[in-house]
């Protein structure tokens, strides 16, 4: 849950990996539920990504989104933030999107190598300000499997708080961490509860992403974190399914 090895770009353009500053209901099938029931950190990889000027955001026609993530939102290791699993469900939905977020950072976790804080921190310097949209889909979690679920849910009320109060206009809508382990999945079940439990309390629709790429070793790279561009565009498919049932 949570970029490539070339530089950083700037924070607020961000892109999965660790830290502690402050920046719906789970079903077992890890598609969407309405807000009822309920990764290892990344190598410090370009941390930051953002989508290009073309799909920014803009009151027209068309629905407008803004996901917010670490690096598997934004594309890390193995592709960039236009071809993430955020930017592919996207396009198969028809929105224009503007992709945000940071590598190696979560609820609770920071980046600590390329100076980048938690959700909250960000939110906070501005990663969400890119005009109105119609929806907010946040996505992460695999970089806080490491902190108590208690936690991490009082981390993400705040963090989803702080989000809809910047975008009052959007919906929106969580997505508890994709697990790409090929040794199973007890060490995110914490952070998937932790989340959906989140989720429950504000009321917000919630994404178990957690299994789907359950199965299909092949399609996680070499460093057993990270979506290959074909992992992103099955779990872009999975994410633009989940979200059309949102309606």
């Amino acid at each position: 849950m949570l970029t490539s090895l070339a530089a950083p770009l700037l924070l607020v353009l961000a892109g999965c990996v660790s830290e502690g500053h402050e920046t719906s209901q789970a079903r077992p099938v890890g598609e969407v539920a309405p807000s009822s029931s309920p990764t290892s950190p990344a190598p410090p990889a370009s941390p930051s990504a953002s989508s290009t000027p073309t799909q920014t955001p803009q009151r027209s026609g068309a629905t407008t989104s803004l996901f917010f993530g670490d690096s598997y939102i934004v594309g890390g290791a193995y592709t960039g933030p236009d071809n993430s699993m955020g930017a592919v469900a996207a396009r198969r939905l028809g929105w224009r999107y503007e992709i945000r977020g940071g590598g190696g950072t979560g609820f609770v976790s920071g980046n600590r190598d390329y100076d980048i804080p938690s959700f909250l921190g960000q939110i906070r310097q501005g990663a969400l300000e890119v005009g109105p949209v119609d929806w907010l889909v946040i996505e992460g979690g695999g970089n806080d499997k490491g902190y108590a679920p208690g936690l991490i849910t009082r981390r993400a009320v705040r963090t989803l708080k702080a989000a809809a109060k910047r975008h009052p206009e959007a919906r929106v809508v969580l997505v508890g961490t994709m697990d790409p382990t090929v040794d199973g999945f007890a060490d995110t079940d914490g952070v998937i509860g932790a989340l959906a439990a989140a989720a429950r309390r504000l009321g917000i629709p919630y994404v178990n992403a957690q299994r789907w790429l359950e199965g299909r070793p092949q399609l996680v790279g070499a460093d057993y974190d990270h979506p290959t561009p074909a992992g992103h565009r099955v779990c872009g498919r999975k994410l633009a399914k989940a979200l059309r049932a949102l309606g």
